[in-house]
Order: C-alpha cells, then structure tokens, then sequence
C-alpha cells in the first residue's frame, strides 16, 4: 500500500495540513478576511449541502441494510448537522456573540468518530457487539446530532467553548480517528483500485485535517475558511464515492450486509474486472471443479494474509492469485486435468506448464502484474525443487508461498469425481512435514493458524468470480479477451 500513500494519501495530507497549519499559527493566524455576511451563507450552503449527502448515504444504509454505509452515513450526518449549526449561531445574523458556535464545530468530528465507533473498534468484542447493533447506533447518533444541535440553538450560551488543553485533545483525536477511517479505505482502494474508495479515503481525512484551525485561527482569518471548504469537500468526497460505489454495486447487498473483519475479501470481489470474470468463467466452462477450487483459494489465501496484516497490494497479490493460479490450465488437455491415474513423463511435463501458461495469459493486463508474478510462482519451493523456475526461499513472494500452502490444502481435502479427499488431521501433517522444504515455514503456521481460529472455506463468499453480468460499456483492454476464451476452454 505504500505507492498509494506516497501517490495519493500523503500528498493531500501533507500539502492540507501544511498550508492549515501555515495559516493558522502563522503570521495571517489574525489577518481577518472581514466578509460575514459571505461567511454566513458560504457555511450554510456548503454544510447543507453535506447534510444531503449524508442523510442519502444513511438512508442507503438503512433502506439496503448495509451496515457499514448506515454507519459511514451517520458519522457524515453529524459532522454535517453540528457545523450546520456553527453556521446558524455565526455572530451578526441570527445571534449575537455566543460559544455555542464554537461548541458546535468543535464537538463535530469528535461525535462524528463515535456514531462510526463500531468500525474504528472492528476486530475486536467492543467492535463486534456494537456491530450487531448497528441500526440503532447510526439512527441514535443521527438523533443525537439533531437533538444536540438544536438545543445549542435553543440555548447558545449554555456551554463554554473548549480552550486550551481541550482544544489540542479535541485536534489530536479528531485527526487521529479520522486517519483510521482513511487509512482503512485507502487499503480498500490497493486492493479493489476502485476510485469510490479513494474518494471516501481522502473525504474522511480532510474534516480531521480541517480541525487544525482550533489550534490558533481567528473567525474570518484565512486558516478559517479554508478549514470550512476543506471539511465541507471532504464531506461531500466522502458521501460521493460511498453513494458512487453503492450505485455500482447495489446488486451485492447481500454480500456486504455483515460487518466483518473481512472487508478485503468483499473489496477485492467489487474490484474484479472484467477480465477476471472472463478468466474465470472460462475456467468453469472447462471444469467446474477447477472453479469451485480457485474460489476456495483466493478465499482462504486472503482470510490467511489478513491474519499477518499484509497490506492492501499484498491482499490483492494474493486473492487475485488465488483466484487466477489455474488459468494456465485452460491451455491443457482435458484427458490430462481429468486423468485419475499416475501421469506419464510427457503428461507432467504438459501439466507443468501451467503456471508459465498462466502468467502469459495475464501478462498483457496492467492489472493483474502482481497476480501473474504469484500464479507463475505457485508451485515453487523452498528448497529449490519447485517448478517453474528453480526458485528458493527468499526467492519466493509470500504472497505466492500462501497461495501455495492453500492450493494443496484444497487439494488435498477435497473430493474429487476419482477420489475423496483426505481427513483434515492428515492434511494438516502432510503440510506440517513439508514446511520448510516443499512450502515455507512461515506459510504453513499462518495458513494453520487462520484454519484453527475460523475453519475451512465452507461456503465461498466469492459468489459473484466469473458469473458478474455482462456490462454493454466498452471494456478496452478486456475486449482482447473475449475473443479468445471461449476458444480456449474447450481446447484439449
């Protein structure tokens, strides 16, 4: 993931966060841009503006059940709702100097970080059991922003405007959080590269950043209304990208209804490309035992990398490799894929071929570069003796050595139309023993770990691999594909 902090995330944030920070302990930290009638109804517009995109993205949420969005949705309600408010209770219109405007915009990204607390606390039994709760959580702080807001209308002068200690507290927690929730969607993005989580990533950034105006920036300074258009379009970012991959996706509800700890696996299916699909229903065409495998795979393989904390292109590397490792295998003969029997040395030889197969096969596709480097490498081993290539140990991707572990533990558990698989006890040994010589070390125990913690592939979440409807657009560079698959699952 670190080309895409270093591409994207860093920049925003260093280039939003210098030129706040700038303005607002600077020199013009007091140098009053006087407009406030301009002041008054830019905030009003810009947070209104918010406001219906969040209360569309809670809605969404809410009408779909989807309990990520309705959270998402309720956390940009109340940092919408509250610097609505600090708008209204702006001096010299509807009241007179008051704290409640101060109040409001500074409550604002605190709240907004505990209506999205079950995300920030994913993973863990807080996290999990407020997930089960979620519809009431989202709807109870989007009540509470409404309620908040409008007894700080009510009664402007009730509460003293945090100063001091407060302020630097309420800046460190405000970015802070804010960054998880960034960072998280960021990861999103390196594994599904779709531009709606890029958009959410650096939208819930930006209300964070804006934030460091508190530190010393006076009303109507520069720092002060850059912080105000900052937090406005990251708002309006965020709820943009969540409605624009909504509008893509509406068909996958179904899937993404849990709030899980697993929202790769989810992120790299909504990714898959046209080609990918291709490639995969070749597959099924061919054999649909080859499918129902390489879906297990990618599967478990990502459940296994999420369980080390790869990041988001290691994620991608590993569940597109997963799911592509057979492909090669379009290009062999029937009788050799269905053969029950030992294979002669020409039909080894023959069935070699499909991880350097594979990898060709991908190789015109930008995309699926770091998948075909895993799919070409998949059957290597750490003590030289792999094919195709001869390599050994550091040599080897982990990312490769998981897809690795995870194709014969799939293969061996297995039934297949001439055997049944092997007792789970007895696969385990047979991984255990070749750790170290036929699958790294390393592999082996976390593949085992995750095994452990949450079982076997039961029932593959990658329900929609290969089987996505056809979209009428133009596909560019998966257009060189169509042509050729058909022809290539029935060759034998």
């Amino acid at each position: 993931m670190a080309f895409f902090l270093l591409r994207w995330w860093a920049p925003f944030v260093a280039t939003t966060g210098s030129a706040l920070t700038i303005l607002s302990l600077g020199p013009a930290r007091d140098a009053v841009w006087y407009h406030p009638r301009l002041a008054f109804v830019a905030v009003l517009v810009l947070t209104a503006a918010c406001a219906v995109g969040a209360a569309l993205v809670l809605a969404v949420g809410l009408i779909r059940r989807l309990p990520e969005v309705a959270l998402l949705g309720s956390a940009l309600w109340v940092v919408s709702v509250l610097p609505m408010v600090h708008g209204l209770l702006l001096p010299g219109h509807l009241y007179g100097p008051n704290p409640g405007t101060l109040v409001a915009v500074m409550a604002a990204v605190p709240a907004a970080l505990l209506a999205g607390l079950p995300l920030l606390l994913d993973g863990t039994g807080a996290g999990l059991w407020l997930a089960r709760r979620w519809c009431s959580w989202a709807c109870s702080w989007a009540a509470l922003a409404a309620i908040g807001g409008a007894a700080l209308l009510l009664w402007p002068n009730r509460l003293p405007a945090p100063a001091g200690g407060w302020t630097t507290a309420i800046v460190a927690v405000s970015i802070g959080g804010t960054a998880v929730l960034s960072l998280r969607h960021l990861r999103l993005f390196a594994i599904g590269r779709r531009a709606g989580s890029l958009l959410v990533s650096l939208g819930f950034i930006a209300p964070g950043l804006a934030t460091i105006a508190f530190l010393g920036a006076a009303p109507l300074s520069p720092g002060w209304w850059l912080a105000h258009l900052i937090d406005a379009v990251g708002v309006l970012f965020a709820a943009a990208g969540l409605l624009w991959m909504h509008g893509r996706d509406r068909s996958l509800a179904l899937v993404l209804r849990p709030v899980l700890t697993r929202e790769p696996l989810v992120a790299l299916e909504l990714g898959l490309t046209p080609v990918v699909h291709d490639f995969i229903a070749a597959l099924e065409r061919k054999d649909p035992v080859t499918r129902k495998h390489v879906v297990r795979v990618a599967e478990l393989a990502m459940r296994s990398g999420e369980r080390v904390g790869l990041d988001g292109v290691s994620l991608r590397a590993v569940g597109l490799g997963g799911l592509l490792h057979d492909v090669g295998k379009l290009l062999t003969p029937e009788a050799i894929l269905s053969n029950p029997a030992a294979l002669t040395a020409h039909e080894r030889t023959v069935i070699e071929r499909h991880p350097v197969d594979g990898a060709a096969m991908l190789a015109p596709y930008p995309h699926l570069r770091e998948a075909a480097a895993v799919v070409r490498a998949h059957h290597e081993r750490p003590d030289g003796t792999g094919y195709p290539d001869g390599l050994a140990r550091a040599e080897i991707s982990f990312a490769a050595s998981i897809v690795s572990v995870v194709d014969a533990w799939d293969a061996m558990v297995s039934d297949r139309p001439y055997r049944a698989g092997l007792p789970i006890e007895r696969a385990e040994a047979i991984l255990r023993e070749g750790a170290g010589a036929q699958w790294l070390r390393a592999a082996v125990d976390t593949v085992l770990s995750e095994l452990h913690a949450a079982g076997p592939v039961s029932v593959p979440r990658l329900t929609t691999a290969g089987r996505a409807p056809t979209h009428a657009m133009a596909r560019s560079e998966d257009d060189i594909v169509d042509a050729c698959l058909p022809a290539l699952a029935g060759a034998d």
